[in-house]
């Protein structure tokens, strides 16, 4: 080959080489590019979607304020009034938002196994575990890991017992801050089976609402399985308390239990956007002499709880 020959074709190499390059360059500068954009995407779409169930937790205390301002429906709180009806779904744009309002006051409120009516809430705890035909010894052990102290009653353990666990752990030893520290002292079916009908609020005499409260737990307060069945299937508007004993004389045992308003609720969003989830379930308290509301704990983890599920045992 001639020198001029041999040097057009190493320009020629060098000329394709240098293009290759260039457009690998190219490639992987748009292709990051494109992720780069994706990611912003998702991470906005992402952020959008959590101030949508943000949004809708506000609207439910709205809902929930509004309830205690009319005087109408201040005086009871019952599954017949606005906030205790299913919701349809809202569209949104790019998608939808549901969002369900439940009352923690129908069910066992867990923490009030300790305190003054203790006995009586240790008791109803067993007879619910007995009727769900789960180990009624579940709850010595609640007992001890809610209790201040550190004696072991019943069938229940301490310290001794979950240090030796993988990995081991403490009793608390204090009232519970949520339902789920249930899953320290039993396992995930047990839990499920009793999520819809228990609760762990920090009410310092926790009540169970009459007008709302569900038929695992009414079975639970003295009833017959038919009274409680007749209560469950009706219209329960009761205003006072008297007025439930007096249409019902088994509950006159645990009239010091019950009453006709609720303060604690639990609010579950989810919203889809543009293929992205986002699911919210809140812990709201309403006070009861000013109807103010607000957000005692937030679970962006946990999955959504329609009414009905929430409702387990109350007919629709």
């Amino acid at each position: 080959m001639l020198p001029a020959e041999r040097g057009r074709g190493v320009a020629l190499v060098s000329t394709l080489l240098i293009v290759a390059l260039a457009s690998a360059l190219a490639y992987q500068m748009i292709s990051r590019h494109a992720l780069t954009i994706a990611h912003a995407r998702q991470s906005f779409e992402g952020a959008q979607a959590r101030e949508y169930v943000l949004g809708a937790e506000a609207f439910a205390r709205q809902i929930l304020h509004e309830d205690w301002a009319e005087e109408d429906t201040r005086i009871a709180d019952t599954l017949l009034e606005d906030w205790a009806t299913a919701k349809a779904p809202f569209t949104i744009e790019g998608g939808e938002l549901q969002l369900a309002i439940i009352d923690l006051d129908r069910r066992l409120d867990l923490n009030g196994v300790t305190g003054d009516r203790g006995p009586e809430n240790l008791a109803r705890f067993k007879c619910l575990l007995q009727n769900l035909e789960l180990d009624p010894n579940l709850a010595d052990a609640w007992l001890d890991w809610v209790d201040e102290d550190r004696d072991v009653h019943g069938f229940g353990a301490e310290d001794d017992v979950y240090l030796l666990a993988d990995p081991p752990y403490r009793a608390a030893n204090r009232p519970a801050a949520g339902l789920s520290e249930l899953l320290a002292v039993a396992d995930a079916e047990a839990y499920e089976r009793l999520r819809p009908h228990v609760a762990a609020t920090p009410a310092a005499k926790p009540r169970i609402n009459v007008n709302t409260v569900g038929y695992e737990v009414l079975r639970c307060l003295n009833l017959p399985e038919d009274v409680a069945e007749r209560l469950i299937e009706s219209e329960r508007e009761y205003e006072d308390v008297a007025a439930a004993a007096a249409d019902h004389a088994a509950l006159g045992a645990s009239v010091s239990a019950l009453a006709v308003t609720s303060e604690f609720f639990s609010v579950s969003a989810r919203v889809e956007l543009r293929g992205v989830r986002a699911e919210l379930t809140s812990t709201l308290h309403r006070d009861p002499t000013t109807g103010a509301v607000r957000t005692l704990a937030r679970d962006f983890g946990r999955r959504f709880e329609t009414a009905a599920e929430g409702r387990e045992g109350t007919p629709d």
